[in-house]
């Protein structure tokens, strides 16, 4: 197997078609609690995922808002192309150019920026970590304001922005949604100095024509594929289903997996039946142990079709 490492009115190009208005953006409202330390963008993808599921729109590919600086990876390159709305329906953004126009207060402030569940975040707590330029780019080559690429709690600081607009002249960027100043360290402690809680963006990146079922289904259909899951502490069995497709019946391992790669568990290996299918997963290793709570990567591998 692979490596797992994974507005008040419609503009003028939208008005022509329909446009699904369902919630596409939110901030996440629920704190990881681990400072810059998500477990990757993959772990943050996760809890996007997780929160965006809690309300019934998990049926869209949710990916947070975040650079990376090694490998460079640039925000705005991560979550669709828009048009995105809030959990009131009203729309932050028609696109990326929209989305990234500085003079644009319109877009993500105190207002429009919404939790997952439509409440507003307090103003104490303005600090979103981006890791990124107000052009939604990665940070240039320097000093590390990601996290380690938002892998530790200990190294580096992060690239924060502010939801509610507001700043000062000596912010990187006075009144950006998503730079505005650096943060003086990663761990929770440092991420709430400034006023913030260890919160950050999600936007759902795919075609709301074309959605994805809820809760781990793989996104192809395929030898191998793999999706993230937050284990919380006390998680049920029922919590954590991982659903995926065959074309055709196959023999199938399905296994859950650290996000060092290591193999924490063997949910299933034999035959299945073409279609869709569920696994489901009660949070233990393959000893019985409940594993410490965290982000896992369930994976699937074709071993031979039928």
């Amino acid at each position: 197997m692979k490596s797992f490492l994974f507005g008040a009115f419609l503009l003028p190009a939208l008005a022509s078609a329909a446009v699904d208005s369902s919630l596409s953006f939110f901030i996440t409202g629920r704190s990881m609690g681990t400072g810059g330390n998500l477990g990757g963008l993959a772990g943050a993808d996760a809890h996007c995922q997780l929160l965006a599921d809690s309300v019934g729109a998990g049926s869209r590919v949710w990916r947070a808002y975040l650079s990376t600086q090694n490998p460079v990876v640039n925000a705005r390159d991560r979550i669709g192309n828009g048009p995105w709305f809030n959990a009131n329906k009203v729309m932050i953004a028609a696109n990326l150019t929209a989305l990234h126009d500085t003079t644009n207060l319109a877009s993500i402030n105190a207002t429009n920026g919404l939790t997952h569940r439509g409440a507003t975040v307090a103003s104490g707590k303005h600090d979103m970590m981006t890791g990124s330029r107000a052009s939604g780019l990665a940070p240039l080559a320097g000093a590390d304001s990601t996290c380690a690429n938002w892998t530790s709690a200990t190294t580096g600081g992060t690239i924060v922005g502010h939801h509610n607009r507001s700043g000062v002249a000596g912010n990187m960027c006075q009144n950006c949604w998503n730079q505005a100043h650096m943060t003086s360290g990663c761990t929770q402690a440092n991420v709430q100095a400034g006023g913030g809680n260890g919160f950050f963006y999600c936007f759902a990146a795919d075609n709301p024509a074309t959605p994805v079922i809820p809760n781990g289904l793989a996104r192809r259909v395929g030898a191998s594929a793999s999706a993230p899951y937050v284990l919380g502490s006390g998680a049920r069995v029922s919590e954590i289903v991982y659903r995926f497709e065959l074309a055709h019946a196959s023999r199938v391992e399905v296994t859950v997996h650290d996000l060092k790669g290591a193999r924490r568990a063997v949910l299933a290996r034999g035959p299945f039946e073409a279609g869709q299918q569920a696994v489901r997963w009660d949070g233990r290793d393959g000893k019985g142990v409940a594993l410490p709570a965290g982000v896992y990567l369930v994976a699937r591998r074709t071993i031979a079709p039928e």
